[in-house]
């Protein structure tokens, strides 16, 4: 991987104006928008601070999060627009899982058992009901199983199960690993991976539409920012407010 503490152009190809594009933070959405940008032919420089194998990164959510790609259990009432994209979204996961395994030669530990949530009294059936109507009502599959049906998938549950709901299309990964693929994946399509953090993003002349300020000096002279920092995004200066 190259990392670099030096400000220099994403590749080696000559840009067009336009063409550049900083993506600040390196976990698992900057680095598939980085990774998505160059296939597209875009100059690309991806600003982090900490290496992927770098334990500090533990501070980090795409480091400790679970990995579930669960929009069918994790179902809200009220935001049913939301549940709809997330369950077409796990619906193209598989592909792009293939695609990045296939690029990068990294494993991201892909799991497609499928979730099961179980009902133990008269309350936890009336949820398991209501989200199996809204479960239906946006496309997303689910069944209802007997208590037998569950103790069939999971015979360590005890006899007083009373019934239960089985989504096949919730998978998981582990976001380290995919953390890593994303990694080897931006560098062979041209990311250049600079080991900084960034303090600001200002308004360039001289042929570029901003400057990212780094906080180990210099300015890397771009036509786009992807501000992808997370929860440090509002300790970035700019040169107009951004509402996350």
């Amino acid at each position: 991987m190259r990392i670099s503490n030096e400000p220099r152009p994403a590749t080696s190809r000559p840009t067009n104006v336009g063409d550049r594009v900083v993506v600040v933070g390196g976990g698992l959405i900057g680095r598939v928008t980085a990774w998505r940008a160059a296939q597209r032919g875009l100059s690309v420089t991806l600003v982090e601070p900490d290496p992927v194998d770098e334990p500090r990164r533990a501070r980090a959510s795409s480091v400790v999060a679970a990995g579930m790609l669960t929009p069918t259990t994790e179902a809200v009432f009220g935001e049913e627009r939301l549940v709809e994209l997330g369950v077409r979204s796990a619906g193209l996961y598989a592909d792009f899982v293939a695609e990045l395994e296939e690029v990068s030669g990294v494993s991201v530990g892909h799991r497609t058992t499928g979730t099961l949530l179980v009902a133990f009294d008269r309350d936890d059936l009336a949820v398991l009901d209501d989200l199996h109507g809204l479960q239906k009502r946006i496309g997303a599959t689910g069944e209802r199983l007997t208590s037998r049906e569950c103790r069939r998938l999971e015979p360590m549950l005890a006899p007083s199960v009373r019934g239960g709901l089985l989504a096949p299309d919730d998978h998981s990964v582990d976001p380290r690993l995919l953390l890593r693929a994303l990694a080897v994946a931006g560098e062979r399509a041209g990311v250049v991976e600079v080991a900084d953090r960034v303090e600001g993003v200002d308004r360039a002349t001289g042929g570029a539409r901003l400057g990212v300020r780094l906080a180990g000096g210099g300015v890397l002279p771009t036509d786009q920012v992807v501000l992808a920092a997370g929860c440090w995004n509002e300790r970035i200066a700019l040169p107009e407010p951004v509402v996350p």
